[in-house]
């Protein structure tokens, strides 16, 4: 009955959420500007009588009361748009230049109201409660910590969480799993050498900043290859370097850039220490100076093992079992649905976006496109894993 129930309501309500997803997507905001986008899941839940409000700045936090006591289980979207200019040839294209829901954040939100509308209609029969977190700047610094320093895991406590991401390398509807290491730590650096600057053609009255950046450069790939255990994955790009302007000129400052990128913990707390010290010895063997800066981010996201065999379980019950896979490897891109990872037993999983036939939606692309149908299977897979959990 319970399923049945979800599958009609799933349903019924799907038209609500593309009209929902559709004006998310013309009305793209960007980390900490989510105003219109918070007043739209506002209006909505108070329309369906569901008690919510603001937290940390443009976040917003319901909470559906069963009519019987139990525990409290969380469900989590976000929010945010990229800074992208849209090229995708839909008929709810953004209306804003320089802006695009370029990643499925739109229908996050949106499948997560109707999450919250299909578990509105059950409540009579929910026992304990269901948070809803809508989260601000998923794709900047973040909104999951301060919405959790906010109090948003308390009165009542939450015992366990759930969230997915559309996935455009999944199929179309097909669900996955993934147990343990999921998505990584996204740390950044940025570094300045200074030397000695002065005429090209007298290089040996210089320190010249470049050439020692370019051996600290390559110098830093020995510590993944031969210090880093090599069945614990780390990558170190650097993105930027820019020094001097004149063409013979030795400059006296090079500035560099980047990142670096973990699976696990204990990798994370290392890496940045042996960039610092391979750095180190770079300058002090050509008499040049640093500052170095490590720019902490997001942790790893490590799902829960109870939780993720809960998800699938509760997924194959409700879907079929052919129609739930896991995930082989974890990827090394980053969702701050991880901090929640680290606060309660919690489980992030994906859901299939590519059409058999179409090209395969790129995340970040300005021709990012999805079939919004799938609402139906986000809603509906949302609504399952919170009853099931709170059932158990």
């Amino acid at each position: 009955m319970t399923h049945s129930n979800i599958k009609k309501y799933a349903h019924q309500f799907l038209p609500a959420m593309q009209e929902a997803r559709r004006f998310f997507h013309q009305n793209p905001e960007l980390a900490h500007e989510e105003y219109e986008t918070q007043k739209y899941v506002q209006q909505t839940l108070d329309a369906l009588g569901i008690e919510n409000h603001q937290l940390f700045g443009t976040g917003v936090v319901g909470l559906i009361q069963g009519a019987h006591p139990g525990k409290t289980v969380l469900l989590r979207a976000d929010m945010d748009a990229l800074p992208i200019h849209e090229e995708a040839d839909v008929p709810y294209r953004s209306g804003i230049d320089g802006k695009m829901h370029a990643c499925g954040h739109d229908g996050h939100t949106a499948g997560l109201l109707g999450a919250a509308m299909i578990l509105n209609e059950m409540k009579d029969s929910i026992h304990g409660n269901v948070k809803l977190m809508f989260q601000p700047a998923e794709e900047t610094d973040g909104g999951a910590q301060p919405m959790i320093d906010e109090g948003i895991l308390l009165n009542p406590n939450v015992d366990a969480a759930f969230g997915l991401h559309l996935a455009g390398d999944v199929e179309h509807g097909k669900l996955q799993v993934r147990y343990g290491a999921m998505y990584g730590a996204p740390d950044e650096f940025e570094i300045v050498i200074r030397g000695r600057g002065g005429h090209a053609a007298s290089p040996e009255q210089t320190i010249d900043p470049i050439s020692i950046a370019v051996q600290f450069i390559q110098n830093a790939q020995h510590i993944l290859t031969r210090r880093i255990d090599p069945v614990k994955p780390a990558v170190i790009s650097f993105t930027k370097i820019h020094a001097g302007d004149g063409l013979n000129v030795i400059p006296e400052v090079c500035h560099i850039g980047g990142t670096i990128r973990t699976l696990y913990p204990d990798t994370r707390a290392i890496v940045s220490e042996m960039l610092e010290q391979t750095l180190n010895a770079s300058c002090e063997l050509h008499g040049a100076t640093y500052e170095f800066s490590f720019l902490p981010s997001y942790p790893p996201l490590i799902n829960n093992q109870e939780m993720t065999a809960l998800v699938q379980d509760s997924l194959s019950g409700y879907f079929g079992a052919d129609q739930v896979i896991e995930k082989e490897f974890p990827t090394l891109g980053a969702e701050d649905f991880a901090f929640l990872t680290l606060a309660v037993p919690a489980s992030y999983y994906n859901v299939g976006i590519n059409r058999e036939g179409y090209d395969e939606p790129v995340h970040h692309h300005p021709k990012f496109v999805w079939d919004d149908e799938v609402l139906e299977v986000t809603s509906a897979s949302l609504a399952t894993v919170a009853l099931d959990f709170l059932n158990q």
